[in-house]
């Protein structure tokens, strides 16, 4: 028998939905502005990926797999993610659908090339795709209250106990079928699509319902922190297989997702990031407090509300200045570098108080002073007919470089045939070779560490674009045409 629960809670979800709200216009066109590539759809093999120099990995919002933990982006399938990345020689961009079931449509749609998110080998829809060898494997596993000290020995055990799960979930699959051999039936209940496992077990946790199922490692992680529930029985004869999938005309891609988990799968970097996200009881606890978890209540960084009021003064979107913030000091405030730029912002003494503030060690100062500049560096180029995306990494690379050093690569990249209106992929690959004596004897401003404010405005780019989509998942709903 299969019923559909009540609407349980669901604070990831009711967040997202509440923080979209909160944002004013200017936040989302501004979003839309800089965010919408994420939106659009695109298909290719391995050597398109290469051209484009991104990878899109499609995963799921868990505290196992990707979530945003002090303002950077965390999880085992993240790190997944960057290993193959960086061996491919790309940029990496996380994608979250709005639940499990759409994982595999968005991958068809081509809104991602790969999915990395525990996907099961007999997941609804997986003959439409590709996959991997498996590397994970793990039993399903019966969740209740603590107090309930029923033994459960067997399936037929479990007969009259409400369990829940989701109803895409090959486990309902799975469970549907061993129903009609267990006397009396099992009462298998359907949660609600966007629910994650971890929510499933707090539904039990709280009361909501009697018990659930999912996935062993997983309430295993929760037992790293929690003492309300307990592992009542495990389905051990049929164990959940994951893969990773790719489209399967991308047979390059496929081919080298296959070898990439046969070279990695139980070797040391694999088996750091699995006990990293799945058996420490320290870091179990602390990923799961609510004041650090951004996807889960919306706060990005300890001085959200300043970086808010501030934003709103310059015209900039405060996700931004949280992602330029976190690259520039990982939101220490007694930050300092060896050049002398200081605080939250990192600025120098003299642009501080060019931007009319006097303690550059003070946080709202600091906030204000950083805003104020990045702003004026962003209108620098906006002036010069840049559009508002464009002008916002040129903006960026300038805060972090200097504008004239910026100036310099527009003209070399020109000269070079690129175009100097545009940053990646054009003046982004011009900077770096301001560093070569052929290049910057000829250039006004001299010598460059080009590489640094390449690397500085792609990286706040990547961490921008995973604020923006975890704390509004709506702006990656519609892809763009």
């Amino acid at each position: 028998m299969v019923e559909q629960a009540p609407a349980p809670q669901d604070p990831v979800r009711e967040h997202a939905a509440r923080d979209h709200q909160e944002l004013s216009a200017e936040d989302r066109s501004f979003a839309r502005a800089l965010t919408g590539h994420r939106t659009r759809t695109y298909f290719g093999d391995l050597d398109a990926i290469r051209k484009r120099k991104v990878l899109r990995v499609l995963t799921r919002n868990n505290s196992t797999s990707y979530f945003l933990y002090k303002g950077r982006e965390a999880g085992f399938h993240f790190e997944l993610g960057k290993m193959m990345a960086e061996e491919l020689g790309v940029r990496l961009e996380m994608v979250v659908p709005p639940a499990t079931r759409d994982l595999v449509p968005w991958l068809l749609e081509g809104r991602g090339d790969i999915i990395m998110a525990a996907l099961d080998t007999r997941a609804p829809r997986i003959d439409r795709v590709q996959l991997t060898r498996p590397y994970l494997q793990t039993p399903l596993a019966v969740v209740v209250p603590a107090d309930n000290s029923k033994t459960y020995a067997s399936a037929n055990d479990l007969s009259g106990l409400t369990l829940l799960l989701r109803p895409s979930s090959s486990s309902m699959k799975r469970l549907r079928k061993l129903s009609s051999s267990v006397q009396g039936g099992l009462d298998l209940r359907a949660a609600r699509e966007s629910l994650e496992a971890e929510d499933l077990i707090g539904e039990v946790a709280d009361g909501v319902v009697p018990a659930c199922v999912v996935e062993k490692r997983i309430a295993d992680v929760e037992l790293l922190h929690r003492s309300d529930i307990r592992i009542a029985y495990v389905f051990a004869d049929d164990p959940v297989h994951s893969a990773f999938a790719t489209r399967k005309e991308d047979v390059k891609l496929a081919a080298f997702a296959d070898d990439f988990v046969r070279r990695h799968h139980k070797k040391t970097l694999f088996n750091i990031f699995y006990k990293r996200f799945h058996t420490s009881a320290k870091r179990a606890s602390r990923l799961r407090s609510g004041d650090v978890r951004a996807d889960k209540n919306g706060q990005l960084s300890p001085w959200d509300d300043t970086f808010r009021a501030v934003a709103k003064e310059v015209g900039l979107d405060w996700r931004l200045l949280v992602a330029q913030c976190f690259q520039e000091s990982r939101f220490n405030p007694q930050a300092r570098s060896p050049y002398g730029a200081m605080g939250l912002m990192q600025l120098l003494e003299g642009t501080a108080q060019e931007m009319g503030i006097q303690d550059p060690m003070n946080p709202t100062q600091s906030i204000q002073a950083g805003a104020r500049y990045l702003k004026k560096m962003v209108r620098r180029y906006e002036k010069r007919g840049l559009p508002l995306k464009e002008a916002v990494r040129f903006g960026l690379a300038a805060y972090n470089v200097g504008a004239g050093h910026v100036d310099d690569a527009r003209k070399l990249a020109e000269a070079l045939g690129k175009d100097k209106n545009r940053w990646f992929g054009h003046v982004a690959d011009a900077l770096p070779l301001l560093s070569r004596p052929r290049h910057f004897r000829n250039a006004r401003y001299g010598y460059c560490r080009g590489e640094e404010p390449k690397r500085y405005v792609s990286e706040i780019q990547t961490r921008y674009d995973a604020y923006v989509g975890l704390t509004d998942q709506s702006a990656l709903l519609k892809p763009a045409k």
